[in-house]
């Protein structure tokens, strides 16, 4: 493997150094020079620690017409991202250590991001059954995320049973929070908009009731609760009071949730529509707060690609969801405070070093320091670039920022030290 040396990197925003790379790992990093060596100008680059995304859906098994590893991790890398963690609802459900063992090898085949799956929490996503937990927490997948997303675990007892079922071995439990009685039939956020429209209202205590329960559960059984998708004001109370008193809580916020609101549903565009719904503008200012409080511990992406016969329809037929690999770290950006002031620092922590922890992937989510696996991303602080559908990696096009200017670009991404993207383009020969 050649060695590799990026010249002139501004790395995390906190001064510009060369990065040498040697077998995968950081070898040096100051001013250096080397022979032999592939050369990356980095000259007005920041380089970060490789994206983490805890929340991504791959379809693959079951709906490779909407996205599969290959094309999902092909668009994970152009976004920055070296690790996604894949949740669980294919088709098989990931419910089995033979279904996140299959997930797990064809990332790896892949080569361009690490595929970490997410087993189930329930037997087919149905809230009645623990899953095989254990068996997945064992398998040459390792597990240990277990999240039933797209469904909430709205079973207190079931959701008991899991919890102290993955505090045996370390894992958590990645909650959908949604109590189902308050969101039959909903359709878009309840307020004013969906009573102008005629939408059924999906209210936020849907979600507030069901993370005010958790919290008491994990600080009942000790285990850890990690929120997926967090979308109101109340909800990111409800963690800020529970983190004040050491619960083992983490949440994540998508960033269709720090930029879009309800209003958008006004154009019936089903590009639009996704669980949990967008929200009020109130509600998207506490979320930006939160996330640049720390509240809010991640961006995870919910990147949700679906094939043209699940979104080209009347919005009540719609499938929920939105992609989000591509466009996540640009408006991550935009969400604490736009390119001209950005603290890379913080950009870093929400999007790499503490989704890699809440994950368990040691080699990912860290600064290049001597001896760490060569895990990061290159990007352009100064550059925009227009999200066009058709250009997007992935398989599928229902990116609702579509014709929209954003800022940062993604230059070049390094898996193990070896480039997925390069001069902002994808490599087409990555497996190692």
């Amino acid at each position: 493997m050649t060695d590799l040396l990026i010249k002139s990197a501004d790395i995390v925003g906190k001064g510009r150094q060369d990065v040498l790379v040697r077998d995968g790992r950081v070898a040096e990093i100051g001013s250096l020079t080397a022979k032999d060596a592939q050369i990356v100008d980095a000259d007005g680059l920041v380089l970060l620690p490789g994206l983490v995304d805890l929340h991504t859906h791959l379809r693959e098994p079951g709906r490779e017409d909407a996205e599969t590893v290959y094309s999902g991790t092909r668009a994970a890398a152009k976004g920055g991202y070296t690790a996604v963690c894949a949740m669980a609802n294919s088709y098989p459900v990931a419910d089995t250590a033979g279904v996140v063992e299959q997930v797990a090898a064809l990332g790896k085949a892949a080569g361009y991001a690490d595929v970490q799956p997410i087993g189930a929490v329930s037997i087919g996503l149905e809230g009645k059954q623990l899953a095989e937990i254990g068996a997945m927490a064992h398998s040459a997948a390792k597990v240990r995320m277990f999240s039933d997303d797209g469904h909430c675990v709205s079973d207190p007892i079931l959701m008991r049973r899991a919890l102290e079922y993955v505090r045996t071995f370390g894992g958590l439990i990645a909650q959908h929070a949604e109590e189902p009685r308050l969101t039959e039939g909903a359709q878009m956020n309840e307020g004013a908009v969906s009573a102008e429209l005629g939408l059924p209202g999906w209210p936020a205590v849907a979600e507030e009731a069901i993370i005010a329960r958790d919290v008491l559960l994990a600080e009942y059984t000790g285990a850890r609760v990690h929120f997926c998708h967090v979308s109101t004001a109340r909800s990111v109370d409800i963690i800020r009071e529970a983190k004040a008193r050491g619960a083992k809580v983490t949440a994540e916020v998508c960033p269709h949730h720090l930029l879009l609101t309800d209003e958008a549903a006004r154009t019936y565009d089903p590009v639009y529509k996704v669980n949990p719904p967008l929200r009020r503008e109130s509600d998207v200012a506490v979320l930006r707060g939160a996330l640049a409080e720390g509240v809010i511990d991640a961006v995870a992406t919910d990147h949700a690609p679906h094939a043209p016969q699940d979104k080209d329809c009347e919005w009540a037929a719609a499938r929920p969801g939105m992609l989000g690999l591509e466009t996540a770290l640009s408006i991550t950006v935009l969400a604490l405070g736009g390119p001209a002031g950005a603290d890379w620092d913080a950009v870093a922590e929400r999007t790499s070093r503490t989704p890699a922890r809440i994950a368990g992937l040691e080699a990912h989510g860290r600064d290049p320091q001597p001896g760490t696996e060569a895990n990061f991303t290159l990007v352009d602080p100064a550059a925009t670039w227009t999200v066009v559908p058709e250009g997007l990696a992935s398989l599928s096009r229902n990116t609702p920022y579509a014709g929209m200017e954003l800022p940062v670009t993604v230059q070049a991404t390094f898996l193990r030290g070896r480039a997925t993207v390069l001069n902002g383009k994808i490599e087409e020969e990555t497996t190692e």
